[in-house]
């Protein structure tokens, strides 16, 4: 159970450095990212959860194929944090 916790504060550790090392505008997208990622896999099981997350979608999504075409465009030359962080992600979704 302890190595579970060391693996999981080590990699929690790396996440806040990297978010460190990234500009400001990389970190708030990819945040954002992340959220819009986090409610397209979640299940809408019922009527209230789909509004839920169709609300978090619109909130967390709209707008971020066009953000992130224009960050890979600005930081295409680096830092290359910046180029890993936002190559992660899915160039359409919406």
């Amino acid at each position: 159970m302890s190595a579970v916790f060391v693996s999981l504060s080590l990699c929690l550790s790396a996440g806040v450095t990297l978010a460190a090392d990234l500009p400001v505008d990389v970190a708030a997208f990819v945040e954002e990212r992340q959220q819009c990622d986090h409610f397209r896999g979640e299940e809408a099981y019922d009527e209230a959860r789909a509004a839920e997350i169709n609300k978090a979608l619109d909130r967390y999504c709209s707008g971020t194929d066009a953000r992130l075409a224009k960050l890979k465009a600005k930081y295409s030359k680096g830092p290359a944090t910046a180029v890993t962080a936002l190559d992660e992600f899915e160039d359409r979704i919406e």
